[in-house]
């Protein structure tokens, strides 16, 4: 499976976890290639609008780590 597959399977789960978060984040920051980055970055506009089902889970929105 590659990296967008799995980034693509994440964002299809029925429910979201803060660990489908941090896995998320972590394969934006590995890819390379400037289309997969891309795509990435339609697969992350999608996530963040399932942002707040992980925030209901855990009660605020601190799972969310800022950019280095």
């Amino acid at each position: 499976m590659t990296l967008l597959e799995e980034a693509d399977e994440i964002l299809m789960k029925k429910n979201l976890t803060v660990e489908d978060y941090n896995r998320f984040e972590k394969i934006g920051k590995e890819l390379t290639d400037e289309y997969e980055i891309y795509f990435f970055s339609r697969l992350a506009e999608g996530f963040e609008l399932r942002l707040p089902e992980i925030a209901s889970k855990v009660g605020d929105y601190s799972f969310i780590k800022k950019d280095e």
